[in-house]
C-alpha cells in the first residue's frame, strides 16, 4: 500500500522496543498495520493481535513495503540492512535512536529519525506533548511530522550533522541528574535516613527545579548558595565532599568544583 494515500498511514514494526510499542498503541486506530515483526515471535503475535496487525520472524516469508518503524536496539541499526535484504520494497524507514543519524540507513529507504525527549521506562508510554528531534529525508521527514501529530507530540528539526551533539544533550539533562541522585542518595542513607524516604525527597528536589527550568530562564530558575553568591557556605560545603565521597568512595572533589565552575558560569 502506498505511504502517499489521503487516508490513514500504512504502517510496518520491526523491533518490539518500548517506544516502538508505545507509538504503535497510541497509534492504533489512527493508521493501518501491516508486517509487525521481531525475533520473538509470541512478542510479534501479541502486539499484531493488539493492532491487527500481521506477526513475523526473520526467518519467515514476506515484504516490507510502505512506513517501518524500527524499534531495535542502537547495536542492532547498523546491521538492519543486511538483516532484511530482498526484504524490503519502496519503504519509509523510522528509526527512534537518539545517538545514530537517519544516515545509518541506506538512502533507497528515504530514512528518518525521530527521538522523543523523554525517559520511556515501558510499552506504554505517552507521547503527549513531548518534543521529538526529527532529521533525515524530505520523505521521512514528512511522515515523521505526521506520527508526531498522531501521537499529540511536539517536534524540532536538526541537521543530521548534528545528531550526535543532540543526543549528548539529551543524556546530559536525562542520565546525568540519576548519577546526582546516586549521590545524594548515599549521603541521606549515610546520615539515616531510609531509601524510599531519601528517594521521595530527591524526586521532590529535582521535580520543582525541573519545574523552574519549564518556566523561567536558568538564571532565574537556578536556587542556593551558588545564586546568593554565598562563597563561604559553597567553600565549606566543598570540604564536606571531600571528606565524605573521596574516603568512601573515592570521588575526587574535583567533581564539586567543577560543578560549582559551571553554577557560576550561570549566575555571573
Amino acid at each position: 500500500m502506498s505511504t502517499k494515500s489521503p487516508s490513514k498511514l500504512f504502517i510496518n514494526i520491526v523491533g518490539i522496543g518500548k517506544v516502538s510499542s508505545s507509538i504503535a498503541r497510541q497509534l492504533k486506530g489512527k493508521t493501518k498495520f501491516g508486517h509487525i515483526l521481531s525475533r520473538d515471535r509470541a512478542k510479534a503475535e501479541q502486539l499484531a493481535k493488539e493492532l491487527d496487525g500481521i506477526p513475523v520472524t526473520y526467518d519467515d516469508d514476506f515484504l516490507l513495503d510502505g512506513i517501518v518503524l524500527f524499534g531495535v536496539n542502537d547495536s542492532v541499526l547498523p546491521y538492519i540492512q543486511q538483516k532484511l535484504e530482498r526484504k524490503v520494497n519502496n519503504i519509509i524507514a523510522v528509526h527512534f535512536s537518539g545517538f545514530h543519524s537517519s544516515a545509518i540507513f541506506p538512502e533507497e529507504w528515504s530514512p528518518v529519525s525521530m527521538h522523543p525527549n523523554c525517559s520511556v521506562a515501558d510499552e506504554y508510554h505517552s507521547f503527549k506533548n513531548v518534543i521529538f528531534g526529527i532529521e533525515g529525508s524530505e520523505k521521512g521527514l514528512e511522515i515523521a511530522k505526521k506520527i508526531v501529530k498522531l501521537v499529540g507530540g511536539k517536534y524540532v528539526t536538526i541537521s543530521t550533522h548534528d545528531k550526535a551533539l543532540y543526543h549528548l544533550a539529551a543524556v546530559i539533562s536525562s542520565n546525568f541528574p540519576m548519577a546526582l541522585a546516586y549521590l545524594s542518595l548515599k549521603i541521606y542513607e549515610d546520615i539515616g535516613i531510609d531509601n524510599e524516604n531519601a528517594r521521595k525527597i530527591i524526586s521532590t528536589l529535582m521535580e520543582s527545579v525541573s519545574k523552574n527550568i519549564s518556566k523561567y530562564d536558568l538564571k532565574d530558575a537556578l536556587t542556593g548558595p551558588v545564586k546568593r553568591k554565598d562563597w563561604k557556605v559553597v567553600e565549606e560545603e566543598g570540604k564536606v565532599f571531600k571528606e565524605f565521597f573521596k574516603e568512601k568512595y573515592g570521588i575526587n572533589e574535583d567533581l564539586y568544583q567543577q560543578f560549582v565552575k559551571i553554577l557560576r558560569k550561570i549566575v555571573l
